[in-house]
């Protein structure tokens, strides 16, 4: 009996699998983000929440990476630009909230945070200036609408967990 687990194959399954990787990190992800905030004592209701988005658009950016762009550059379906930017907007939400999980104070210092964030997607996109490949101005844009949108969830995150942003703000004069 012959099998059909040949080289060929072999390369094809490894392939694959690196669409899967990213699904199988995203547990160890999470659970390694509370173990570190639980430790530095820093697990808030509103680190939690920053916590969840983050995951889920990081979720979302590697389900469009490998199978919603795929699919639709396969079949090629106009879908207005979404395959294209899946990473710029989903990923957007990603950076801003992963790193409000870190760093974020629940305090208007937070917004210069997400501003640098933001800044620093759209350089490293301009970035492409240097290389042989041009400057994605629908990436740009993707970013800049879903930073806003960020901006948008986490000033109603701290609305609803009633952070007092002048009270820290305060301490430094």
């Amino acid at each position: 009996m012959q099998s059909n687990y040949t080289a060929e194959n072999k390369y094809r399954y490894i392939k694959y699998m690196d669409n899967y990787i990213p699904f199988i990190l995203i547990p160890f992800i999470y659970w390694g983000v509370l173990h570190y905030l639980k430790k530095k004592d820093n697990l808030t209701s509103l680190k939690k929440i920053t916590l969840i988005i983050g995951i889920a658009a990081f979720s979302i950016t590697e389900l469009g990476r490998s199978f919603y762009r795929p699919y639709i550059y396969a079949n090629k379906i106009d879908d207005y630009f979404i395959a294209d930017t899946i990473g710029n907007s989903s990923g957007t939400i990603t950076a801003i909230f992963m790193v409000l999980t870190f760093s974020g104070k629940g305090t208007n210092k937070d917004w210069s945070i997400v501003i640098i964030i933001i800044a620093g997607l759209l350089f490293y996109e301009l970035l492409n200036l240097t290389g042989k490949t041009s400057v994605d101005i629908n990436d740009m844009i993707a970013t800049v609408i879903f930073g806003i949108i960020s901006i948008f969830i986490y000033y109603f995150l701290l609305k609803k967990y009633d952070k007092n942003q002048n009270q820290n703000d305060s301490s430094t004069v």
